[in-house]
């Protein structure tokens, strides 16, 4: 069986400030088992352009050897901003 990297989106949460704070799970793997699981964090602030910020995470995790985060689980990160980025939570002041 081949070893494979994968970076996965782990966990999002969302405080009150409206952050979107996305913890990904780096692992290597080999069928079922899993050799080895590190993790990687970044948060978006209301407004953030997401696509340019996971244009830098995977530019990141490429420097670290790891897989890039896949177009998935990026659109999974976009929805739950624009449920999170309400008219109220972009116009507060930050």
């Amino acid at each position: 069986m081949a070893i494979e990297h994968r970076s996965t989106v782990d966990q999002i949460e969302i405080p009150r400030t409206g952050d979107v704070q996305v913890r990904f799970a780096l692992e290597i793997v080999e069928g079922d088992k899993v050799h080895s699981r590190a993790w990687h964090r970044t948060t978006f602030v209301p407004g953030a352009d997401i696509d340019q910020q996971m244009a830098f995470v995977n530019a990141h995790l490429a420097l670290l050897g790891r897989a890039p985060v896949g177009q998935d689980d990026i659109e999974r990160i976009k929805a739950q901003a624009l449920a999170a980025w309400t008219p109220e939570v972009l116009a507060r002041e930050r």
